[in-house]
């Protein structure tokens, strides 16, 4: 994260008055609540919920079980979730809103707020008392510590965590072991059986096109194959890295496959386009600014 951006979020926000602000919050998230207490978004809502890891459903979890996991930030604003009723999975964000939604419309006639889970206490707040950095939502409570956080260049929830140069070169080493492997097991018995004639070289040099179109297809459809529904290939599997765009999806299959053609041109400039990986901010490599991509920590 540069300090450029670091310095416009705390100008930003450093001189809101903290106090006045979260007061007319809470006044305006529990009106008719004569105590003053604060209450959670996330309890109004009746839990039975399950949410995804990766390929696996785990659930089902109660409210006190997802305020832990979101505070310990194993669940962001971003993970699937669903519950019995449900059409389909929604993001955890999405959820929330659309349920705080559905309350607000019961009470009043007046339109639902938008509101969001901060990505630090994992409490629902409406979007309008929230402050927002990339994929995190933040409440007037918490952004003191997060713009703290921020500051000090602690990974914060939601911001991505970039890989490397080191890290990235071990996948890439990963990934040409296997690659050799899967070259070794296809060109050794294309050369054992191949046909030869000291009569008649056409027959090798005829054969010379399909060899050098598999040279070039192989690591192709491998990285194009892996990235586009992995999101990784199996080197950077091994090291807990992905590949994802500027919000934090994953890659479709046609931009892994000009992804790889990139690569080519980072290695074709003395490899200077991957070493740039050392240097950047966002540990960008050259085909990664090509195609607005980022290698980030799983």
């Amino acid at each position: 994260m540069s300090l450029r951006s670091v310095n416009l979020i705390f100008i930003q926000y450093s001189f809101e008055n903290i106090q006045s602000f979260f007061q007319r919050f809470l006044k305006k998230l529990c009106p008719g609540d004569v105590t003053g207490k604060r209450r959670s978004g996330l309890q109004e809502i009746n839990m039975n919920l399950y949410y995804e890891v990766g390929d696996q459903q785990v659930g089902p979890i109660g409210t006190s079980e997802l305020q832990s996991l979101v505070k310990a930030k194993k669940l962001n604003a971003r993970t699937l979730v669903w519950q019995e009723g449900m059409e389909s999975w929604e993001e955890l964000s999405v959820f929330v809103r659309n349920r705080q939604g559905k309350g607000v419309q019961k009470n009043s006639p007046a339109d639902p707020v938008s509101r969001s889970v901060c990505s630090e206490c994992g409490q629902a707040f409406a979007e309008e008392d929230m402050i927002r950095f990339q994929d995190s939502w933040v409440c007037a409570g918490c952004k003191p510590v997060f713009i703290q956080k921020v500051k000090e260049g602690v990974s914060v929830a939601g911001a991505m965590d970039y890989a490397g140069f080191w890290i990235r070169f071990a996948a890439f080493a990963i990934d040409a072991f296997i690659l050799g492997i899967v070259n070794m097991v296809i060109f050794i018995p294309l050369g054992i059986f191949m046909p030869t004639s000291p009569d008649n070289p056409m027959v090798v040099i005829s054969l010379m096109p399909v060899i050098m179109l598999l040279q070039y297809a192989i690591p192709a459809a491998y990285d194009t194959w892996f990235v586009g529904k992995y999101g990784a290939t199996p080197g950077k599997m091994a090291c807990k890295l992905k590949i994802a765009v500027e919000d934090g999806s994953r890659l479709s299959y046609l931009r892994a496959l000009g992804r790889h053609f990139a690569k080519w041109l980072s290695a074709m400039i003395l490899l200077i386009g991957y070493i740039m990986a050392a240097f950047d901010d966002q540990r960008r490599t050259l085909h990664d600014r090509i195609c607005e991509t980022r290698v980030v920590r799983q």
